[in-house]
C-alpha cells in the first residue's frame, strides 16, 4: 500500500486495503498497525468502527469458503497441490539432471584444457635449460660483437688517420715527381746540346784528318789540335756518361715514386715524356 498524506479521516475503503494488506504479510491486524500503515492518519474510532466491518467481512467469506469447499473438493484440492508438488519436484529434479550434466561437461571440458595446459607447462620446463644456455650464448655473443665494434670503430680511426698521412705522403711525391720530371727536361737538353757539340767536334776532327792526309807538312800542328779536339771529346764523353748515369738514377727514383703512389692510391701508371734523344744516346 502507498501511504499518501491526505487531511481528514480515513474512508472504510482504505481501512479495508490497510488491514489487506497487513493481514497478508502475517502481522497481527489491529487499531494501531492500521493507523501506522496509514501514515498515521484518522482518529481511532474511525480505525475500529471500519476495522469491524472488514472483520465481518472477512469473517463472511471464510463462512462461505467452508460452506463452498466440501471434503470432496478439498480431497481433490490436497491431490491437485500434491500432484503440483510432485510435478514441481519432477521438473526441478529434470533441471537439477540438466544442471548438473552441463556443470560436468564443463568440467570435463576444464580438466581437459587444463591437463593440456600442464602438459604444455611441463615442455616450456623441460626447455628452460636449453633457452638459459641459448641466452646465456646469446648474450656473449653480443657482448662479443659489441668489442669487435668497437675495435672495429678504433681502427676505422686508426685508418682514416693513416690515409690522410697518405694523402700528404702522396702531395709530396707527386710534387717530387714533377720536379724531378723538369731535372731529366734539363738534362735531356743539356744531353742534346752535348750531342751536337760532339757532332760538331767530330766534324771538325773529320776535317782535320783530311787536311792531316793531304797536308803531311802541318802534321805536328794538326796532331797538337787533333789530340786538343780528342781530349774535348773524351771530357765529353766522361760527362755524357756522367749525365746517363744520372739520368737512370733519376728514372729509377721516378720509377720507385710513381709505383709507390700506385700502391697508395691505386691511381693510373704515369707516363713519362720519352726523352728527345733516348735511342740515340743508348744506342751510344
Amino acid at each position: 500500500m502507498t501511504n499518501t498524506p491526505r487531511t481528514g479521516n480515513l474512508t472504510k475503503g482504505e481501512v479495508f486495503e490497510a488491514a489487506d494488506a497487513i493481514r497478508d504479510r502475517g502481522d497481527n491486524v489491529t487499531q494501531d498497525s492500521v493507523r501506522a500503515e496509514c501514515g498515521n492518519r484518522g482518529s481511532l474510532s474511525t480505525i475500529n468502527k471500519h476495522l469491524k466491518a472488514w472483520q465481518e467481512a472477512v469473517k463472511a467469506i471464510a463462512s462461505r469458503i467452508s460452506r463452498e469447499v466440501t471434503p470432496e473438493v478439498e480431497r481433490h484440492g490436497l491431490d491437485l497441490i500434491s500432484k503440483i508438488a510432485e510435478l514441481m519436484a519432477q521438473r526441478a529434479n529434470e533441471r537439477c539432471a540438466q544442471l548438473e550434466a552441463g556443470y560436468k561437461a564443463a568440467m570435463a571440458t576444464k580438466e581437459e584444457a587444463l591437463d593440456e595446459a600442464c602438459a604444455e607447462a611441463d615442455q616450456y620446463h623441460a626447455l628452460l635449460p636449453e633457452a638459459d644456455a641459448c641466452i646465456t650464448e646469446l648474450s656473449r655473443t653480443i657482448d662479443a660483437s659489441e668489442a669487435a665494434s668497437k675495435q672495429h670503430v678504433e681502427d676505422v680511426k686508426v685508418l682514416r688517420g693513416n690515409i690522410r698521412e697518405l694523402e700528404a705522403n702522396r702531395d709530396v711525391n707527386l710534387l717530387r715527381i714533377q720536379q724531378d720530371q723538369q731535372q731529366i727536361n734539363n738534362l735531356e737538353a743539356k744531353i742534346a746540346d752535348a750531342l751536337t757539340s760532339a757532332g760538331h767536334f767530330e766534324g771538325v776532327a773529320s776535317r782535320l784528318k783530311e787536311q792531316l792526309t793531304e797536308q803531311n807538312e802541318q802534321l805536328a800542328a794538326s796532331s797538337r789540335i787533333i789530340g786538343g779536339y780528342e781530349e774535348s771529346l773524351i771530357r765529353a764523353d766522361e760527362e755524357e756518361a756522367q749525365l746517363r748515369a744520372r739520368i737512370n738514377h733519376l728514372s729509377k727514383q721516378c720509377a720507385g715514386l710513381e709505383m709507390a703512389n700506385k700502391v697508395l692510391l691505386n691511381t693510373s701508371q704515369i707516363c713519362l715524356p720519352k726523352p728527345a734523344n733516348s735511342a740515340h744516346i743508348f744506342a751510344a
